[in-house]
């Protein structure tokens, strides 16, 4: 590769050595970067003998003067796994609308290559399709009369004069926001992308844009408050791609004295597991009537025993939600990007789902327990893990169950359009929990016999 030599390093690995002695200023500077954004990206020490990087829970690709490192994902589908995922979690759905994975696999394991492919192919459907125009207002000096005449700026600056003429109108084009942002976008991954594949479409959608609208000055801006009508509707996908490429690549405006541009495209998995597992859990469980809220902030739970204040929130990262003969009953659940089935579950883990468990505990006469779940990436053919809690006298009074996500049958499920508990036994295992809480409530037994078999 041009820009040096290449270190592939996974998620969580400690203490690689990279192929340099030392670091440049400008490496320093993105090293600086990345430890410093989000308690820490990827770690970089300069030591006596060489340098060394350490991963965390980010992986993509960071560009340094002269080498390269890739982070790549533990889960079994490697980082063409991690897009089939971020294209599910995000809604874009690109690779079940278009059939595209068998060329997406063609591109290789560089995941910002991956997502760049996906964004052309976005793109050029737009493209095919035709820009989207719209009325722009415009103002400027002509020597006859187009639209409406701007009175105050024609007497300011020409009193006494009817030629020229200040005017505004309306002029029908491509420079909108809606193709500027991907203008953008365009821009931004022309200059780090290295794939031919991804090179070439990229560069002829890059010059189609150029000549259809300016990028836009504030991309992500204009993204966050983008109202999306039947009109502008097509779109939204290739904007979703746009807004994660210009996000991550937000570290790289950074340049070496002889111009070759250092930056990093890191995603993280914590981030993204959960957005999976909840898009998920919602489409599976639909056929059930149970409602899911992610990240639903509770302040009525925690509260100043003397003032009666909420004293703090509590958000778990899913919260399952039905009724039952005029019952609510709640389920909390845990999304955890861990591999949980090849080591023990982390103290800190298990407090927080037992907290959120008798938090959202029914309140009822009938004898019952409070449960939690947490939802883990399965990498193995690893057991799922009940844990329940007992007083001093051996009374039980909470379960959890931590529940192990094989996410490449997921995405296979997915791909066949087909999620249920049943082709993601998963979410069957949080369906029979969930059945076991209303079970509690109930108290018919039928529940409980049914979430068994």
């Amino acid at each position: 590769m041009s820009n040096g030599s290449l270190v592939e390093i996974s998620e969580w690995e400690s203490n690689r050595r990279l192929p340099v002695s030392e670091l440049n200023d400008t490496d320093r500077q993105l090293a600086s970067a990345l430890r410093e954004a989000d308690g820490g990206r990827l770690l970089i020490d300069e030591r006596r003998d060489g340098v060394y990087a350490t991963a965390k829970s980010w992986i993509g690709v960071v560009r340094f003067t002269d080498f390269e490192v890739r982070v790549m994902s533990k889960l079994r589908g490697g980082n063409l796994g991690v897009v089939r995922m971020l294209d599910y979690a995000s809604g874009v759905d690109a690779l079940r609308r278009y059939d595209a994975a068998r060329d997406l696999e063609a591109v290789g394991d560089d995941l910002i290559e991956l997502i760049a492919w996906l964004f052309a192919d976005s793109v050029f459907r737009i493209v095919r399709d035709g820009l989207l125009s719209d009325y722009v207002g415009r103002e400027d000096t002509l020597h006859a009369l187009r639209g409406r005449l701007r009175v105050l700026e024609q007497v300011q600056r020409r009193f006494g004069r009817v030629d020229p003429l200040e005017v505004a109108f309306d002029e029908f084009e491509t420079d909108i926001p809606e193709n500027q942002v991907l203008a953008a976008a365009l821009e931004a991954t022309r200059s780090v992308v290295r794939t031919p594949s991804v090179q070439r479409p990229i560069r002829r959608l890059h010059s189609v844009f150029a000549e259809a609208c300016e990028p836009s000055a504030n991309p992500l801006d204009t993204l966050e408050s983008m109202p999306y009508t039947r009109r502008n509707e097509h779109y939204r996908s290739a904007h979703s791609l746009a807004s994660l490429l210009l996000h991550r690549l937000a570290v790289r405006d950074l340049f070496t004295p002889g111009g070759t541009r250092s930056f990093a495209f890191l995603i993280d998995m914590n981030e993204l597991f959960e957005l999976f597992v909840t898009r998920l859990v919602t489409d599976a469980l639909r056929a059930d009537n149970i409602h899911v809220h992610a990240q639903r902030r509770d302040r009525s739970i925690v509260k100043h025993d003397i003032t009666d204040r909420t004293y703090s929130a509590i958000i778990p990262d899913l919260l399952l939600e039905g009724r039952y003969r005029g019952d609510l009953i709640r389920l909390p659940v845990d999304a955890k990007y861990k591999l949980y089935d090849t080591k023990k579950l982390n103290e800190a883990d298990v407090y927080q789902a037992f907290f959120y468990a008798f938090a959202y505990a029914a309140e009822t006469d009938r004898r019952h327990l409070a449960r939690a779940v947490i939802l883990y990436p399965r990498s193995t053919e690893g057991s799922d893990v009940a844990l329940r809690v007992e007083t001093h006298t051996g009374s039980t009074t909470a379960r959890i169950q931590a529940v192990g996500v094989d996410v490449d049958g997921a995405l296979d499920a997915i791909a066949a359009g087909s999620i249920t508990p049943v082709t993601v036994p998963a979410i069957g295992r949080v369906r029979r929990f969930f059945r076991n809480v209303v079970a509690d409530v109930s108290g018919e037994e039928a529940w409980r016999l049914a979430s068994s078999a």
